[in-house]
């Protein structure tokens, strides 16, 4: 796996730990504004990534 900065493996690394923190959070917080937030925001960080990753080619 490449981690350099041009490589695709911090681009997958990073795509993993919002995948891993999504499903964490989607199944160890109760329905409602919380867990809705924190989805909300790892969405808005994981197209921040790849818009930056994009960007960066």
């Amino acid at each position: 796996m490449d981690l350099s900065p041009a490589g695709n493996g911090r681009l997958l690394i990073a795509l993993g730990i919002f995948l891993l923190l999504a499903l964490l959070s989607w199944f160890t917080m109760e329905d409602g504004r919380p867990r809705s937030l924190t989805l909300i925001l790892l969405g808005f960080f994981t197209i921040r990534t790849l818009l930056a990753r994009a960007r960066s080619r």
